[in-house]
């Protein structure tokens, strides 16, 4: 089974950039990178993820988690207290 890890989006010139980073257990066979399977895969995992973070925003509890500021940019980290709940 595949465990989404990390969602990373970033807003660009030319659209919407989407990284995922998840782990897998050495017994299953993955995909090569650029492969339908594995971009399908990706997104399938991307979306589900970028869904229950959404929920978590309008319902949970939320537990702010740092930042870090300069003149040009700001970056916010919120979490989100999801108790047992897994992504």
């Amino acid at each position: 089974m595949r465990e989404l890890r990390e969602i990373r989006v970033r807003f660009t010139p030319e659209g919407i950039e989407i990284s995922t980073t998840y782990t897998h257990p050495d017994d299953l066979e993955v995909a090569n990178p650029g492969t339908k399977t594995r971009t399908s895969t990706a997104a399938k995992m991307a979306a589900h993820g970028l869904r229950l973070a959404l929920e978590g925003l309008e319902t949970d509890p939320l537990i702010w988690g740092g930042f870090a500021t300069n003149t040009r940019t700001s970056k916010d980290t919120v979490v989100i207290d999801r108790g047992d709940h897994a992504a």
